[in-house]
Formats: structure tokens, sequence, C-alpha cells
């Protein structure tokens, strides 16, 4: 069974990717006690998380702020890093963020490919696939939903020459124009 998710995104990128032998769910046991809480309903278990400091205080936008200035020093630090964020709307935000400040950096290209969410990608970029597709097959694998790409080239036709994200391997593909703009995304 493959794993998913980001777990599988870390596997299918990196070599060094730690393997899963036992369950371990919680570090501490006050926090089985309080998730199994959380999952009735129990809101009154909130002040353990409070009380173990595991609350950061702020306005909506004080904590995006603050994620997204923890990616870039994750960035700077030559880092893989992801940052999540609850809607899809937020996550278009802060891929277009993030793709202008690396526009004015020098370190993505201006001109590029349009995408399903509106944003676009160019030379530079890191891009994610979301849809399987063995049609497409590069190296020892295919393009799968949640690869890592960087963009090599983006092509007048909308179509992007990309290479797998933080791999050895400097093998390319091509992916259509359609692909592109209905299944990639800033990644």
């Amino acid at each position: 069974m493959d794993a998913g998710g980001a777990f599988g995104m870390l596997v299918r990128d990196r070599g060094d990717a730690p393997e899963l032998t036992d369950v371990q769910r919680f570090r501490n046991d006050w926090e089985k006690h309080a998730s199994l809480q959380l999952r009735i309903g129990d809101t009154d278990v909130i002040d353990a998380y409070i009380h173990q400091n595991r609350v950061t205080p702020g306005t909506y936008e004080q904590i995006l702020e603050h994620a997204y200035q923890a990616w870039i020093t994750d960035q700077q630090a030559g880092k893989a890093s992801v940052l999540i964020e609850e809607t899809l709307d937020t996550v278009t935000q802060l891929n277009m963020r993030a793709r202008t400040d690396r526009i004015l950096a020098g370190d993505v290209a201006l001109d590029g490919v349009k995408l399903h969410d509106g944003n676009e990608a160019s030379r530079g970029d890191l891009v994610i696939t979301r849809q399987n597709d063995r049609r497409m097959s590069v190296g020892r694998g295919w393009v799968k939903n949640g690869d890592r790409w960087n963009v090599v080239h983006a092509h007048d036709d909308r179509s992007l020459t990309v290479r797998r994200a933080f791999s050895k391997w400097r093998t390319t593909i091509t992916l259509p124009a359609a692909y592109v703009a209905e299944n990639v995304e800033l990644g």
C-alpha cells in the first residue's frame, strides 16, 4: 500500500524519508486523552492545549504572516518546506505572494503559463501535479497526484517542461497544456 498525503510526498521525493515501524500517535500522554475528548466534541479540553502552550495567540492575519515568514526562512536555508492552509483560496493567495516574492528576487521568470487556480507558473517555479496519469512516464515512474516538480520551461502553447523536485534524477517531461490547465498548482 502506498503512503498518501504529505507523508507520501516525502517518501516519493526524498531518499532519506523515515519508515514507520510502530504506531506512535502522541509524544505525551495528555495528548491522547485530549484528542479523544476533542473527537467527541468536548471543547473544554482546549484548556489543556492552552496549558501545554500548544495554542499560539494572534489574529488570523498574524498567524498567516507568521507561517509565511517561517516558510521563507526555510526556503532561504535550502530546506524543502510545505506551507499548509485551511482553504484553497488561502493557498492560492499564499502561492501568488510567494511567486511574486520569488520573481522580485530573480528566482522565477516573469512570463508564465496560466494554471487552473488563476496563478501562473514559469521557469524557476515549484509546481504540484494533482492527477495521476500513467501515460506520462518519467524515469522509473509516471506523473502522480502530489508529485512536486521544478519548472524548466514554460512554452507558448501553455505546456510546461518540468523536472522532479528534490530528486537526483535530471530527467524532464513536458506536461501537455490541457493537463497543466486542469491539474497543476504552484507548490
